[in-house]
């Protein structure tokens, strides 16, 4: 917080304590109130092209993903800044499912951990949780899971057409057909989010003709609002 031109009348106790609320530290994700909430997301699954995904967001929808691809063991990482929908939306869900005050086993006795362990995670204040399954027939958390991955899915896909548009321009319509995939299964949770870089290749000459088309065509089925979200309205 900044202080402008704090008059000299004030009192002394009134501008001691308006300092004091200037100097109250913030967490490392920006939360400053004890009654925000940060959250967290992990998908492991050592059989998987991407086997490793973690998601962390402050209050406001700002963070950082984190994943491992193939047998590298070098993180790759890019930040992300959720639309102020997305953020409310796992806000809601996480205090629907009372998730914090919570001690239940989320775990199903169903086991598909052939597909992956999922560990979602809440703080607020003092208190704090993280809750891993493989299945879950929890709807709050479910839908969680769903957005989480979904998330993934958006920030990797960008991430790496980023990568094709700067290094390899060849391998670009590869990576708008599978974009273009997710979106038709639902697997982007925020499909505004890709229009920024879809139209930044739809408007330049250097990328091949074909990637450049199939960005104007993604672009007006997005506008048109033909691929739908994860979230549950």
């Amino acid at each position: 917080m900044r202080l402008n031109r704090i008059s000299l009348s004030l009192p002394v106790a009134l501008l001691a304590a308006v300092c004091a609320l200037a100097q109250k530290p913030q967490s490392i994700n920006g939360a400053a109130a004890a009654g925000e909430m940060s959250f967290s997301y992990k998908f492991e699954n050592p059989r998987f092209d991407i086997r490793l995904i973690e998601i962390d967001l402050n209050s406001t929808g700002a963070g950082e993903l984190r994943f491992l691809r193939g047998t590298s063991d070098d993180i790759l990482d890019c930040k992300v800044k959720l639309l102020p929908a997305t953020i409310a939306r796992i806000r809601n869900l996480f205090e629907a499912s009372g998730f914090l005050a919570s001690d239940a086993d989320y775990q199903d006795k169903k086991d598909f951990s052939h597909l992956g362990w999922i560990t979602l995670g809440a703080r607020q204040g003092t208190r704090e949780r993280k809750a891993r399954f493989n299945y879950t027939t929890n709807v709050h958390l479910r839908e969680l899971e769903d957005i989480f991955r979904g998330i993934a899915s958006q920030e990797i896909s960008l991430f790496d057409i980023d990568n094709a548009q700067r290094y390899q321009p060849l391998d670009l319509p590869k990576q708008l057909e599978m974009l273009e995939n997710d979106l038709r299964l639902e697997r982007i949770t925020e499909p505004a989010r890709v229009l920024a870089a879809l139209n930044e290749i739809a408007g330049d000459d250097t990328q091949p003709l074909i990637a450049r088309n199939h960005a104007k065509r993604i672009i007006e089925a997005i506008q048109k609002g033909k691929f739908r979200s994860p979230m549950k309205k």
